[in-house]
């Protein structure tokens, strides 16, 4: 008898559970999104593509967060996951002293991810954006933020195993072999004895973006404020990204540095502003709804400065916008430098991110070479290869054999008629999307010619592949027209 009723009193505990949102859901309103969360719309059944065969998934995505007490049921889930069993959920690892890491960030802690020849044709890339920078009379600067568990591995969880050897380690020596202007945050923070990142988000915080900026701007040789007499406090205020994610009800606040900087007037171009403080503000949050692309003018500056950087170029906007003179500040990828020039080019990413750069190439007119000597024809016809052309210019995509490539080769493309030839080095990337293949490859090439800089005819295409001991040519790949 006692057995009957405790089962059912288990019983009644279990569908009260189950009745308790459902029951909820009448008398709240809906629960939103959280964090970077899209807000999920009711599925259909039968699609303009017919039957939706991921109808139960997308179901259930908008039945979760129909649910208003949802964001408690994670917090209280991922209060028992990551605070008092130290697991990770939901994308967030407990570290020791407070800091919180993200899940993101582990395969580059544990090692290398990409190829040898992956990491060469990133390294490759960023010399050649760097080579048209410089041809066109701007200085140019790369660099890699790295990730906080790479500067403070010390409090990752002892499960995590930290490599010698990842991915940013390979580039940098690969950017340091073809004399990248490259600036070296990794050596530069773990240097330093003092907090940089923000314990509860994934970014540096403001002293951290401090240090980075005057690290690029002695890099640039830019006449520049350093702020190194600048004051600051140190407020618990700050509520990061990681806590958004983990806890989403929650009053976790970590500590930021604010610094107190007299800045001079500045207008914002882009976006438009009649409070330039409020919209500097603004971006400085964390919506990030606005920032794809921010033009300043600063009359008391000097210079002009185009930025491709990512969230953490948020942290630097107010000193970027205090010293110079005109600003391009531009999350837009790929790096696109085709339409003006400007006096200082910054390219910045973060480590988890590097990969990114080998998906698509920068948008720039590869530069004129000499054709490499003593080349010798390959037999292979295992080649794809696609063109795009306009008025003033023309595009060129493809893969070739990968029996011919080494490591660290290169690619050149040949393009002739009866009177005359040019040679241009290409970009080591696989336009998947442009190819429309589905496999992505490290033998990938990519270019765009300006067509006003060639004579007019009819043009065959080649493709050489340069490695130390040899050199090989596809023959004609393909064949394009200049027209008069």
């Amino acid at each position: 008898m006692k057995k009957k009723a405790f089962n059912i009193v288990i019983s009644a505990i279990f569908v009260g559970i189950c009745i308790v949102p459902l029951v909820s859901m009448i008398f709240t309103d809906t629960s939103e999104s959280i964090g970077n969360e899209q807000e999920a719309e009711l599925p259909k059944v039968i699609t303009e593509d017919g039957i939706n065969t991921s109808f139960s998934t997308e179901f259930d995505d908008y039945f979760s967060q129909l649910n208003p007490l949802r964001t408690d049921l994670i917090n209280l889930e991922n209060t028992l996951k990551i605070d008092l069993l130290s697991s990770s959920s939901n994308g967030v690892i407990k570290g020791e002293n407070g800091y919180l890491f993200s899940e993101e960030t582990t395969d580059d802690y544990l090692g290398v991810t990409l190829s040898d020849r992956r990491l060469y044709s990133i390294a490759k890339t960023i010399k050649l954006t760097q080579d048209y920078a410089e041809q066109n009379g701007s200085s140019f600067v790369f660099t890699v933020v790295p990730n906080k568990n790479s500067i403070y591995s010390e409090y990752m969880p002892s499960r995590f195993i930290k490599s010698d050897e990842n991915n940013l380690s390979i580039l940098t020596e690969n950017l340091k072999e073809l004399n990248v202007n490259y600036v070296d945050l990794y050596s530069l923070f773990t240097s330093i004895d003092a907090e940089l990142y923000l314990k509860d988000d994934t970014h540096w915080n403001n002293l951290g973006a401090l240090y980075g900026y005057n690290a690029i701007m002695d890099a640039l040789d830019h006449s520049l404020k350093d702020y190194s007499g600048a004051t600051y406090e140190i407020r618990n205020d700050f509520v990061g990204d990681l806590t958004d994610m983990a806890f989403p009800q929650s009053d976790r606040t970590c500590s930021q540095y604010y610094f107190n900087i007299e800045y001079s007037d500045y207008m914002f171009l882009q976006p438009r502003s009649e409070d330039n403080a409020e919209t500097l503000a603004e971006l400085m949050g964390d919506e990030e709804k606005i920032d794809g692309l921010i033009r300043t003018s600063n009359p008391n500056a000097s210079g002009s400065l185009y930025i491709l950087r990512d969230s953490f170029g948020r942290a630097m906007l107010p000193f970027l916008i205090d010293n110079y003179e005109s600003t391009y500040i531009t999350r837009y990828q790929p790096i696109n430098l085709q339409q003006s020039s400007y006096d200082d080019i910054v390219w910045e990413t973060v480590e988890r991110n590097i990969s990114d750069i080998a998906a698509t190439a920068p948008m720039i007119y590869a530069l004129e070479c000499e054709v490499p000597e003593n080349v010798e024809e390959l037999t292979s016809e295992n080649n794809i290869v696609q063109s795009e052309a306009t008025d003033t210019s023309v595009s060129l995509y493809g893969v070739l054999d990968s029996k011919y490539f080494e490591t660290d080769s290169n690619i050149y493309i040949v393009i002739s008629n009866n009177n005359v030839g040019y040679c241009y080095e290409a970009f080591p990337i696989c336009e998947t999307e442009k190819l429309g293949i589905d496999a992505d490859s490290d033998y990938g090439f990519s270019l765009t010619i300006d067509l006003t800089s060639i004579d007019a005819g009819d043009y065959s295409v080649s493709a050489i592949i340069s490695n130390d001991n040899k050199i090989f040519s596809t023959g004609v790949i393909t064949q394009f027209t200049k027209e008069e």
